[in-house]
């Protein structure tokens, strides 16, 4: 059925006003002729825009279909508004520019997100959202219902990968592989799951209803991965250089999955890069180059006090391209720790806390828990560590 399409004149607004920021919607919203109707349904944009400080799965206007897409397309929308320039510098505003119809209980609705700058209105990006009435109450829903279509699609056990460039079934499988280890290491269930694999994904938030304002130069992309789960599902966004996973970097995934089950606050960095480091994950560089780096940059003649180094985050790569000593030491003991007690052991150690150059003290104390690793005897099981790892080559 043809959309009917609904411009608004804007002769009169209502301002719904959360915290600093504001909606405009004009009170002749003439896609519906009913009053209450139409006050529920600018409510209800208001609400879902404005409302920063309720959890994704507490907002129950969220429509259950497509919900982990919306929940990310809120996730982006909610890193805009934190912002510290839109926090502390402008007001963020948006306004109704028009709205489409496919029936009376089905409403796309596009605004205008923007700032003032003496007096001049500066659009930061275009968003769209799905709004219908079901059992007379409104929920809203990313615009990816609309937009995917026009995307190609490809099914493999319980995973649905969706593409805009053909990909190789070889390395849909290897993606598969990797994330359902990572399940089983972090003792989750396997669950259907849906992969939106982008060159850039700023494409992929177009998709979901967010389209920026931005500089379209080559150099202006984003890779790496966005994901939402909740209990009987999973969405990631994959967004590589060429949208096809023949580039994609592992640890993005790792580093994805990890962030999603445990608070960042208790992550201690080095054990989260070193884990990539020994899982070829590192997004330039194999484990095999990593060490060839770091044997050209410490000597084996030269004796080194690796407990002095330890936290002083000391680059031995390029500074384009850095590898820091202390994420390379966690990599060799998480080696032995996964050998030796499993992978329950690397995450005691990976949940010790947050790295912080002057104090160690939590680190040594689970590392000693893991591994029997203490100050002590730090120098001595590093320097067999690193024996180890050459008699291995």
């Amino acid at each position: 059925m043809p959309r009917n399409v609904f411009l608004f004149s804007f002769l009169l607004f209502s301002i719904f006003t959360f915290s600093q920021s504001k909606v405009l919607i004009n009170n002749n919203l003439d896609v519906v002729e009913d009053v209450l109707k139409r006050k529920k349904m600018i409510d209800v944009v208001s609400h879902f825009i404005l409302e920063k400080s309720t959890k994704n799965e507490d907002l129950t206007i969220v429509n259950p279909d497509n919900k982990l897409e919306t929940w990310l397309f809120l996730n982006e929308l909610r890193k805009l508004q934190n912002s510290k320039v839109f926090s502390t510098n402008y007001m963020l505003m948006y306004e109704v520019t028009s709205a489409e119809a496919s029936n009376k209980n089905n409403f796309t609705i596009h605004l205008n997100c923007y700032y003032e700058d003496k007096e001049i209105k500066n659009s930061v990006a275009k968003i769209e959202i799905i709004l219908q009435e079901i059992n007379n109450k409104y929920l809203v829903s990313s615009a990816i219902k609309n937009n995917l279509p026009r995307w190609e699609s490809k099914t493999i056990e319980n995973y649905n990968f969706y593409f805009e460039k053909e990909i190789n079934e070889k390395k849909l499988r290897d993606f598969i592989a990797k994330n359902n280890q990572l399940s089983l290491n972090l003792k989750e269930q396997k669950i259907p799951t849906k992969i939106y694999c982008v060159d850039d994904i700023y494409k992929a938030y177009e998709l979901f209803g967010i389209a920026y304002k931005r500089d379209y130069s080559p150099n202006n992309f984003f890779l790496g991965i966005e994901s939402a789960t909740d209990n009987n599902q999973s969405t990631l966004i994959v967004a590589t250089k060429k949208g096809m996973l023949d580039d994609f970097s592992f640890g993005s995934l790792w580093k994805a999955r990890i962030t999603e089950k445990y608070p960042q606050k208790n992550l201690y960095v080095p054990v989260l890069e070193g884990y990539s480091y020994i899982n070829d994950e590192h997004p330039f560089y194999k484990w095999e180059q990593i060490w060839i780096h770091f044997k050209n940059a410490y000597s084996v003649s030269q004796k080194t006090d690796w407990l002095s180094l330890y936290g002083t985050k000391q680059n031995f790569s390029l500074s384009s391209t850095p590898l820091y000593i202390e994420n390379l030491i966690n990599a060799m003991i998480i080696k032995t720790i996964e050998k030796e007690k499993g992978f329950s052991g690397v995450l005691e150690l990976l949940n010790c806390g947050k790295f912080e150059g002057e104090n160690q003290d939590n680190y040594f104390k689970t590392l000693e828990n893991v591994s029997g690793i203490t100050k002590a005897n730090f120098n001595e099981k590093i320097d067999k560590l690193i024996t180890s790892e050459d008699l291995s080559k």
